[in-house]
């Protein structure tokens, strides 16, 4: 792995390599909450069709469609995720588990293929930490560029929390305890000590909020969960440019 651990090759290799573990392990880095906030950022998303085109962006292995279509029943839900592993492991959830409904994409959300307003929602849960606050900015952009005017975005990522003893508690399972399930659970445990360090200088989420708010095509809000363990970043493309 580079110095750097927001190169695009050292971030897709992370991935890579945790995703044998990296759906269960997201659930204990997250105490559980996972789910939940996953639902809850899919509640922010809104649409006036009934059918409406849906990215997952930095999908993983999928984790997050069954809330897309518990929000929008009959969506027409795509996927874009730049790590193969994890990639390949979505595609085997979509044909076991979705009839192959979703449109997987293996690509970098940064600089995707995908066209121009293609979509009338994005929704992306835990792929924030990953980028630092340039890319971030770039994110926003590309968001913009691939939502049509009015359509809706929800960003939901796990952060450390302000208040100092919860935030110690936290850092502590963080460095020791997810390491450590992480060996349990058959992986390199140095894999979810990088993790750590994605939180760490994520902190509090406020960068990408900046990114999103900085960009004129975004209306763009944002919301704390469970004493700010997560933050979430949603709003809508706005219709005039």
């Amino acid at each position: 792995m580079t110095s750097d651990i927001y190169d695009r090759n050292s971030v897709i290799g992370l991935f890579d390599r945790m995703s044998r573990s990296y759906e269960r392990m997201n659930i204990i880095l997250s105490f559980g909450f996972s789910t939940l906030w996953r639902r809850q950022a899919a509640q922010m998303l809104h649409s006036n069709k009934t059918a409406p085109d849906v990215l997952d962006a930095m999908s993983g292995m999928g984790e997050t469609w069954a809330e897309i279509y518990r929000r929008f029943p009959k969506a027409k839900v795509s996927s874009l995720d730049f790590s193969p592993a994890m990639v390949a492991h979505s595609k085997t959830r979509n044909e076991k588990r979705f009839a192959s409904q979703v449109t997987v994409h293996c690509d970098d959300m940064l600089e995707s293929r995908l066209p121009d307003a293609s979509f009338d929602a994005l929704l992306s849960a835990y792929g924030l930490k990953t980028f630092n606050e340039e890319q971030s900015a770039v994110l926003a952009t590309e968001v913009a560029r691939l939502l049509r005017p009015g359509a809706s975005f929800a960003f939901i990522e796990v952060t450390e929390p302000p208040n100092p003893v919860l935030r110690a508690l936290y850092l502590f399972y963080l460095r020791t305890v997810v390491p450590a399930v992480g060996l349990l659970c058959i992986t390199d445990p140095t894999e979810y000590r990088m993790l750590h360090r994605y939180l760490h200088n994520y902190g509090d989420g406020s960068y990408s909020v900046a990114a999103f708010e900085a960009n004129p095509l975004l209306e763009t809000h944002s919301k704390s969960h469970f004493f700010g363990c997560a933050r979430s970043v949603y709003g809508t493309r706005v219709t005039a440019e």
